[in-house]
């Protein structure tokens, strides 16, 4: 019998659902069957890397009435769209019409995590888990922001005593194995990828163990049977929530060979600014992914060691839309306050979207090296995310303590601990002047952007850095 469990496909599960959820197992309705029919659509749509034509079919399928399932689908369309002014204000809708569906809490938490407002979700989610302690999505919304906000024994902690309790998840195993990526842990990478893959299997779902099986380098041999049975993880599938990666294409690289970093999209999308270390032994092939899923082949043009600055070019461009127009001339004494827009972590095969990260500017200048001291969540360790002000201004480059900069030896002793970033003026020596658009700065001072505004502007321009040796 588990081998006809093996081979049922997700959607079907969720057909299943309907005649058990109608009275006496009568007949699913015409509006139930429309609904599913779209959602199926929609899915497929999204898997094909088109969200715009996945949310049209989220939103006919809402249109046939009340489903959190459409709507829930129609907040991650937007999103991976770039609408996210549109993601927030619609994610918000759907938590207040279906307070009992524990995917959309989880998946607003995640959201206002993304711009900023950690301290407010996450109290949220252990609330939520309180009452719920083996929902999927609430504990993959968890670990998801305690992995992104480096708080990582917690998420370790968190995920293992899910896992010691439950029966094999996919979606959470796939976590397990990005927690212990952000550790340093490669076996435990390639072993919780493992059984991601053969749990995704298990519940019939082969396009999702695809890409881990590919990563892996190797073909499975029949399932893995510890911790696994199928009939036990093909209903749980059925019936619980789930926490998917985003819809992004894994990165065309060697297995277990890769590096990376962050970086922005410069000169009208055919560059990108990152850091000089991440490059700098003439790697074989670099890719670059932004916020919306969109890879594109890069090339080394230029690099500045002393600076630790680096500059990609695009043979094949971004959208002009796509990439920061103008960058200050030189960072203000006055700034107090910025934030910080990048990727916690990714490798060539995991992605998420970027996150905000509000810091103060602790010394707007250091005095050495063109470094300003700034405050982050992402880590002293964090380089090639931009730094803006609050109006949305590029200030910096976030450098970590890698790179071997001019005139600073230890920079602990010397400059104190904490991290830093390369100010906006080093650019210049850096990017062509076809890409050292000046700022124009009205005489009337305008009221700065929402968060909302400032992330859907960046999302598409803000990318991570993956090379290959």
């Amino acid at each position: 019998m588990a081998s006809v469990f093996l081979k049922i496909p997700r959607p079907i599960f969720a057909l299943a659902g309907l005649l058990l959820a109608s009275p006496s197992f009568a007949e699913p309705s015409a509006a139930d069957l429309a609904i599913h029919d779209l959602v199926e659509r929609a899915q497929a749509a999204m898997l094909s890397g088109k969200p715009q034509q996945a949310a049209e079919y989220y939103e006919k399928a809402a249109g046939f009435g009340e489903s959190a399932e459409a709507e829930i689908g129609m907040v991650r369309a937007y999103l991976q769209a770039g609408e996210f002014r549109k993601t927030i204000a619609f994610a918000n809708l759907v938590a207040a019409e279906h307070p009992d569906v524990n995917d959309t809490a989880a998946l607003l938490a995640y959201l206002e995590d993304r711009e900023g407002q950690t301290s407010h979700a996450l109290p949220k989610l252990v609330e939520a888990l309180k009452k719920h302690p083996d929902d999927a999505a609430l504990l993959g919304a968890y670990a998801e922001i305690l992995i992104d906000r480096q708080a990582i024994p917690q998420a370790l902690h968190e995920l293992d005593a899910w896992v010691a309790r439950n029966p094999a998840h996919g979606d959470i195993y796939r976590l397990r194995a990005r927690a212990a990526l952000v550790a340093g842990n490669a076996e435990d990478v390639a072993s919780w990828r493992s059984k991601a893959a053969a749990a995704y299997e298990a519940s019939g779902d082969q396009q999702a163990a695809k890409p881990l099986r590919d990563w892996l380098g190797r073909r499975p041999n029949g399932i893995p049977t510890e911790n696994l049975n199928a009939k036990t993880v093909a209903a749980s599938t059925a019936k619980s929530s789930n926490w998917p990666a985003p819809y992004f294409a894994a990165l065309p690289l060697p297995t277990n060979n890769s590096k990376s970093g962050n970086g922005f999209v410069v000169d009208q999308g055919r560059r990108v600014v990152t850091y000089a270390s991440l490059v700098g032994n003439s790697p074989k092939t670099i890719w670059v992914r932004n916020g919306l899923g969109e890879l594109r082949a890069a090339q080394v043009e230029k690099v500045l060691p002393e600076q630790g600055l680096a500059l990609l070019r695009l043979p094949q461009a971004y959208p002009k839309a796509w990439s920061l127009p103008s960058f200050a001339l030189q960072v203000p004494k006055t700034v107090k306050f910025c934030f910080v827009f990048g990727y916690a972590v990714t490798d060539a095969l995991e992605a998420s979207y970027p996150l905000i990260a509000p810091s103060v500017v602790v010394r707007p200048d250091v005095g050495v090296a063109g470094l300003m001291q700034i405050s982050t969540a992402f880590g002293a360790e964090s380089s090639g995310s931009p730094v803006f002000d609050l109006s949305g201004q590029l200030i910096a480059i976030t450098l970590g303590r890698q790179e071997p900069l001019k005139g600073v030896g230890n920079r602990d002793s010397e400059l104190g601990k904490g991290a830093f970033a390369m100010r906006v003026e080093a650019l210049r020596s850096l990017l062509p002047k076809s890409a050292q658009a000046r700022v124009k700065r009205s005489k009337a001072k305008a009221a700065n952007p929402s968060i909302e505004e400032l992330y859907e502007k960046f999302q598409p321009a803000v990318v991570s850095v993956v090379v290959a040796d």
